[in-house]
């Protein structure tokens, strides 16, 4: 992952929601499994076109099946697929290496030892050594990026595939079958989310990753569970549960962003055409949700 060129970091950086606080649960994810899945899908009808909203997962275990009848007849609808960044951008080794240069590094002669406290540097080659990740790799990374580094990888090494994510999959179907593809924000904008925290926040929001990755070994396959139901309530509280460990993240990754994205999304209700819109599943939860949000300025939106 990361730590081999650090490719794929501007592809997979929306799955760092995940890995700040969760960990894969083997026996959660199999009875999950046992349900026919149905992930929540809502719609919002325009004056002539529609708009669909769709929650993804952005890294998923191979047997996850998705993809519904109902989604495939949005998917089918829809002549324009919107995601949150952009994929193709993400792909291109030349972008993300420039990106990575200009948010992810630290500035020339210094390294992480010599950036965090003696025990959170001892704690990270512990947690790098046990992921896989050679420590050395990390030693030039901001302590934002090891954290994203060291827990998507976490995920990574229990099943989660981010070329098997909902994104990855649509993209691909989405230009085979001739639909446009476009995206609500920049990827240099979604890595400022955390490239823009203070050196404080980010050592914090490493330290809370190291301990998370150490002590919460079920949470994520019951959020993937939760996911595969549709089960609302539970997606909102397990997130919350990751967000009580770092709240500065909460505003940055969510309510921030999706007042940029909402006079978009209007735009796109208005203009007559139908889009689906595929997002983190984490943006359409809970009351700083994107649905939320449309309801709240007199949106009708149908679904859960």
């Amino acid at each position: 992952m990361f730590c081999k060129g650090r490719r794929g970091l501007v592809a997979t950086i929306g799955a760092s929601l995940a890995a700040l606080s969760l960990a894969f649960s083997p026996i959660a994810a199999r009875d999950s499994a046992a349900h026919a899945d149905a992930p929540a899908i809502w719609k919002v009808d325009g004056p002539k076109g529609r708009v669909f909203l769709f929650g993804s997962f952005h890294l998923l275990p191979a047997n996850v099946k998705w993809r519904t009848p109902v989604l495939d007849s949005a998917l089918n609808e829809a002549g324009v697929v919107v995601f949150e960044t952009d994929l193709a951008g993400a792909q291109d080794p030349q972008i993300e290496q420039a990106l990575i240069a200009k948010h992810g590094l630290l500035p020339p002669g210094q390294t992480l030892r010599g950036v965090l406290s003696t025990s959170t540097y001892a704690e990270l080659e512990r947690t790098a050594r046990g992921l896989g990740i050679p420590p050395p790799s990390l030693a030039p990374l901001r302590p934002w990026l090891a954290a994203v580094t060291l827990g998507v990888q976490f995920v990574i090494n229990h099943g989660f595939d981010p070329n098997n994510g909902v994104e990855q999959q649509v993209v691909v179907w989405a230009k085979a079958n001739g639909k446009g593809v476009v995206s609500l924000e920049t990827n240099e904008s979604q890595l400022r989310v955390f490239a823009d925290l203070t050196r404080e926040q980010e050592i914090a929001f490493l330290a809370v990753t190291l301990r998370q990755v150490r002590e919460t070994p079920k949470m994520l396959g019951e959020l993937l569970a939760a996911y595969r139901k549709g089960d609302l309530a539970a997606l909102e509280r397990i997130l919350n549960i990751g967000f009580d460990d770092f709240p500065v993240l909460r505003s940055r990754i969510l309510k921030d962003r999706h007042d940029k994205w909402l006079p978009r999304i209007e735009k796109m209700i208005a203009d007559g055409r139908t889009y689906m819109i595929i997002v983190g599943a984490a943006h359409l939860v809970g009351p700083d949700s994107v649905i939320a949000m449309l309801r709240a300025k007199g949106v009708k939106v149908e679904g859960p």
